[in-house]
């Protein structure tokens, strides 16, 4: 594994929102573009790059070749805000038709 002395970094590439809170929780290598992502994996400064599932979508052919080539960084999808808020709207479909709460 690559290491820059002990100073590895977290990044996101991610919609608005998630970059938003992300910078609030501290992490100030933000980007709303795909275009990032090979800088991001190539600058032996990442140690986890998240990515929203929206651009990891578009750029899953790369993740994959990344995943077999590397080991650093690692790739975590998360959801964005649009994937969030349709799994409330769903959630909220089904507790007002069954009349009880899922998990």
């Amino acid at each position: 594994m690559e290491s820059n002395g002990g100073n590895l970094k977290i990044s996101l590439i991610g919609d608005e929102d998630t970059i938003a809170l992300f910078k609030l929780a501290g992490i100030s290598k933000c980007y709303n573009n795909a275009d990032k992502f090979d800088e991001i994996v190539n600058d032996g400064e990442t140690a986890i790059l998240l990515l929203t599932y929206e651009f990891a979508e578009k750029l899953k052919s790369k993740i994959i070749h990344h995943r077999l080539m590397k080991d650093l960084p690692i790739i975590v999808e998360i959801p964005g805000k649009r994937k969030i808020e349709r799994e409330d709207t769903i959630k909220s479909l089904i507790i007002r038709a069954v009349g009880i709460e899922v998990e």
